[in-house]
């Protein structure tokens, strides 16, 4: 059965990304499956981080993926969301006791992701993810010239960089 652990080194992930590992890790248990709802909920109850980026290109951290399986088990053990969030604020989840905090390191990871739903579809496309600062991560189809690619991304920064 994967862990957590298993799936740190993948992370940053997209929300999709991030249920279908949450349901990976817990599919043992199939009544914990959960859902992009519930991890909307979660955040909105103050439960996990939001995260990083904008509405459309938010990106999900290990922490995440730490809180929702231990949220998912304690609420299978009989506890509350109450107590669930107490718990978290202890650290006891396994992580973080504040608020997620990304890697300061630049690193690439190359990995499989899923298109659209990982745990419907079979087609993936493979990226490099190449965290730039904390707060941004890009993302570089690996079927592309990598040197030629930054090229034209240094020359959009560029132009969006002009005054007006």
């Amino acid at each position: 059965m994967p862990t957590v652990d298993d799936y740190a080194p993948l992370a940053p992930y997209t929300l999709a990304e991030l249920v279908a590992a949450a349901n990976a890790i817990l599919r043992d248990r199939p009544r914990l499956k959960t859902s992009e709802r519930t991890v909307r909920y979660y955040i909105s109850n103050g439960l996990l981080p939001s995260p990083s980026g904008g509405p459309k290109y938010a990106r999900y951290g290990a922490e995440h993926l730490r809180r929702i399986v231990a949220i998912r088990q304690w609420l299978d053990d009989g506890l509350t969301l109450e107590q669930a969030a107490d718990k978290i604020k202890l650290g006891e989840h396994g992580g973080e006791t504040e608020t997620h905090q990304r890697r300061h390191a630049s690193r690439q990871l190359e990995m499989t992701i899923p298109s659209s739903s990982p745990v419907q579809k079979l087609a993936h496309r493979t990226v490099r993810r190449i965290n730039l600062t904390e707060h941004s991560v890009l993302e570089i189809s690996t079927d592309v010239d990598l040197k030629r690619e930054l090229e034209r991304i240094e020359r959009e920064f560029q132009r969006l960089l002009m005054p007006l």
